[in-house]
């Protein structure tokens, strides 16, 4: 159904024939404005006017009243035209100035006399010209009060007029606005009766909608219950397989860890292996490539001794029998200074393996002594193995590292030493730079502390740089690695 009836029914009636009543009604309220603001406005006007007179000037003509037009006019002087002052006789001093000695003191007097007359005779002219005035200004108010009274009479009577009318037309407009009423009142109730039908027939419908959409919850709230129960089922069952996947997963991840750690330590073994292999390659290499530069450096010697002995042949063919013998002498001072050169070389290198003999025979001297300490305190302990003692076996369930264990952990260390020529010439004899290097179990280098230094600032930094370059030592032979190991490093070794 439409809304509109709805709407209709708080609307107020429309007013017909209110547009006369109303201008009407303006008009006179404006009459009514007009009519209090001028009785305002006169009764605020001043009741004394100020009057400005001269007293050099003759009295104006008093003004004729009204209300007596029978009353013959007074003869007085013409105000507008003024009649020409009074001349003034000059004393009889103005001519005898020149006589000063016989002005008389009876003409003073009189002038003076003279003057004072004319002087109130103006005072008198003047008062009675006011007086006058006064009495014209009383009349003229009196007249305008009366037909200010008249005047209002005649707006009360148009304003009783115009009330009676505006009455007479209220009562019609209210005769007319309760007309309007009953018929607004008849068309709400039909229009009220309308709606309750309306909403009569909506609540049905609403009533049928709800019963219609309770079957329909229902209906779905059951779908909804078979569905989750379905869902539950495929949960459990999703969540069994999720779990027999983890079992078998971690089964799975378990045996490849286990064969991942195998994998490892057989590759940490095989890396071991290929690494001593390794090393020792690099020493033979190390040795082929020394022996062949030594080769090679005494070809190149012998192939510059050749040339200079081919160009100083030349030039001994060119010059003369005192230049040879010259070349001759500085040939074999050069073959004296070279020979001398070779024998200190060669002093040298055998000095260098008498000290390497030495240290070794001084290391196997201390292995010998910690074997013999390790089987007289293996003795005092009552031991009650009959076999030798193995160093090396005692070594290892000591927890110290066992000597062939040391040996390749400083020929793992040795090659990353860099220190040239000129710093080992500036060197004096062999001296030790003993070095502790603190190892994690998996074999990282995590620290060293350089425990006796060389004297060579440089010497000891090499030393310390290489074992940080080397960052990883290998295990010894029980698979084991010491927290602590010494290293010992010598220039010239």
């Amino acid at each position: 159904m439409s809304q509109e009836p709805s709407h209709l029914e708080f609307t107020p009636p429309d007013e017909r024939g209110g547009g006369g009543s109303l201008l009407l009604a303006l008009f006179v309220h404006a009459l009514l404005l007009m009519a209090l603001t001028w009785g305002i406005q006169w009764r605020t006007d001043p009741q004394d006017e100020a009057l400005d007179a001269e007293l050099w000037s003759n009295i104006p003509e008093p003004i004729a009243l009204k209300s007596d037009p029978a009353a013959p006019p007074k003869t007085e002087p013409d105000p507008l035209v003024k009649s020409p002052p009074l001349k003034k006789e000059a004393p009889p001093a103005a001519k005898v100035l020149d006589q000063p000695n016989q002005i008389s003191q009876a003409a003073l007097k009189k002038a003076a006399d003279a003057e004072i007359a004319i002087e109130k005779r103006r005072k008198k002219e003047a008062a009675e010209q006011l007086a006058l005035e006064k009495q014209a200004e009383k009349q003229r108010k009196a007249e305008e009060l009366a037909a200010e009274k008249q005047r209002k009479a005649e707006l009360l009577r148009e304003e009783a007029a115009r009330r009676k009318e505006e009455a007479a037309l209220r009562k019609e407009e209210e005769i007319r606005r309760k007309e309007e009423e009953i018929k607004r009142k008849q068309e709400e109730i039909r229009l009220r009766k309308e709606e309750e039908a309306r909403r009569k027939e909506e609540e049905a419908k609403r009533k049928a909608d709800e019963a219609r959409r309770k079957e329909e919850e229902i209906r779905l709230r059951k779908e909804e219950e078979a569905r989750r129960k379905e869902e539950e089922a495929k949960r459990k069952e999703e969540e069994a397989r999720r779990k027999e996947e983890e079992i078998r997963l971690r089964k799975e991840e378990e045996a490849r860890r286990k064969e991942e750690e195998l994998r490892l330590l057989r590759e940490e073994e095989a890396r071991r292996k290929a690494e001593e292999a390794r090393r020792k390659e690099e020493e033979l290499r190390l040795l082929k490539e020394e022996e062949a530069r030594r080769k090679a450096e005494e070809a190149r010697r012998k192939e510059e001794e050749l040339r200079l002995l081919r160009e100083e042949e030349a030039r001994r063919k060119e010059e003369e029998l005192r230049l040879l013998k010259e070349e001759e002498a500085r040939r074999k001072a050069e073959e004296a200074r070279r020979k001398a050169e070779e024998a200190k070389r060669k002093e040298e290198e055998a000095r260098r393996k008498q000290e390497e003999a030495r240290r070794l025979e001084q290391e196997a001297k201390e292995a010998e002594e910690q074997r013999q300490q390790q089987i007289k305190r293996l003795k005092s302990l009552g031991a009650s193995a009959t076999g030798p003692v193995d160093p090396i076996k005692e070594s290892q369930g000591s927890g110290k590292p066992s000597d062939s264990y040391l040996g390749r952990l400083r020929a793992r260390v040795k090659p990353n030493i860099t220190f040239s020529d000129s710093q080992l010439q500036s060197i004096r004899g062999n001296p030790a730079a003993e070095v502790e290097v603190i190892v994690s179990p998996s074999g990282q280098i995590i620290g060293m502390k350089l425990t006796q230094s060389s004297g060579s600032t440089a010497w000891d930094q090499a030393v310390l740089k290489a074992i940080e370059k080397t960052s990883t030592l290998p295990r010894d032979e029980n698979g084991k690695i010491p927290p602590k190991i010494p290293f010992v490093f010598r220039p010239r070794d």
